[in-house]
């Protein structure tokens, strides 16, 4: 607002399973055969010279395995290739898939440091899995690698917009308020500044920097503790001293920040709850959005713009182009354990109608 792999599958995927193990041909057997440079007999009966035994990977995922607890979204973390490789190593390689917004923006705010070092350090941009590759080469050069499937953990629901021309289109994430279904801009309004109130989360009432003379979001659900804000993409919040839900990342409109996704983040949604999300073309610039929700760790659902209008675009009256992209239904277990559902919207796209 003024001031892609994209989808593997929509739903959540909830085991650990990691691709079986592969090793490089003609290398014996990796139980325990030699290979890679056995040694050859020499005649006479002489001394015969075996190479050292090929490395081998144990990269299965089960359970909360410890090799890789503890990551969390927004964090620094660190994996261990020797936590994933029995043998002598010569080199290792790490490589990711590059998925969801990380493929999609310019900066993902994805970092990824000692690709061709044993420990591997990273800040995971989503609460999802991050796919790796891990290649090792062993001292007698053989080679092998192995995937890794890499849980992040995630608290609550967030929703994420992210374009191809994030750093020249202004486009604006939305989530409506789940206690009514009012317009998504305040009636008798003629624009979008000006029909901005407190029916939806946006970036003018929800992030760390309030716009346009707006009150700061008040749906009735607690803070979380101040910490929770400590991480990207949300440390502006540590400046005002407190850690609200649900709240917004800047908004990607070139002067506040460019090149980036947009995130509305909810920390403690209740049971049963109902959110739609919405996503307006604010300065009528060719794009191609794509939203996806995450709860509880997990991607939930991804959803791409419908191919009408051509490039997301139409001549910005009123409240110009609105794609309704998704409704949102949450899940609260017995443990608290948060899991959510998510459909795309019939009739999704409208021009210059704010009806919910």
């Amino acid at each position: 607002m003024g001031s892609l792999v994209f989808t593997l599958a929509c739903g959540a995927r909830t085991g650990l399973l990691a691709e079986s193990d592969t090793e490089s041909p003609g290398l014996g057997d990796a139980r325990g055969g030699s290979g890679g440079g056995g040694g050859s007999g020499t005649g006479g009966g002489g001394a015969v010279s075996v190479g050292p035994p090929p490395v081998r990977t144990n990269c299965q995922l089960t359970g909360d395995d410890p090799r890789v607890a503890g990551i969390k979204a927004d964090e620094l973390a660190k994996l261990n290739g020797a936590d994933f490789v029995i043998g002598d190593v010569k080199a290792y390689h790490w490589s990711v898939q590059m998925e969801d917004c990380d493929g999609v923006v310019q900066d993902a705010q994805f970092t990824l440091r000692g690709v061709n070092e044993r420990v591997l350090t990273f800040q995971p941009s989503r609460p999802a899995f991050y796919h790796f590759v891990l290649d090792v080469t062993g001292v007698g050069g053989d080679h092998t690698s192995c995937n890794l499937e890499v849980p992040v953990e995630g608290v609550g629901m967030r929703v994420e917009l992210c374009w191809d021309t994030s750093t020249s289109a202004d486009l604006d994430l939305y989530v409506h308020s789940p206690f009514n279904r009012a317009p998504w801009f305040r009636p008798g309004s003629v624009g979008v500044q000006d029909g901005l109130d407190g029916t939806t989360c946006n970036t003018s009432n929800a992030a760390a920097m309030l716009r346009f003379n707006q009150p700061r979001l008040d749906w009735g659900y607690p803070d979380s503790a101040l910490g929770a804000c400590n991480p990207l993409p949300f440390q502006d919040f540590l400046a005002i001293g407190r850690c609200p839900n649900p709240r917004t990342a800047n908004d990607n409109n070139q002067q506040l920040a460019s090149g980036t996704t947009e995130r509305i983040q909810l920390d403690n949604p209740t049971n049963g709850q109902q959110f739609r999300v919405m996503v307006q073309n604010f300065n009528a610039q060719p794009a191609h959005p794509h939203v996806f929700v995450y709860c509880g760790g997990q991607r939930a659902a991804a959803f791409d713009a419908p191919a009408n209008p051509s490039n997301f675009v139409v001549n910005n009256i009123g409240f110009g182009l609105m794609w309704r992209a998704a409704d949102i239904t949450t899940n609260v277990d017995a443990a608290g354990k948060i899991s959510c559902s998510a459909t795309s919207v019939n009739d999704a796209v409208t021009i210059n109608d704010p009806r919910f």
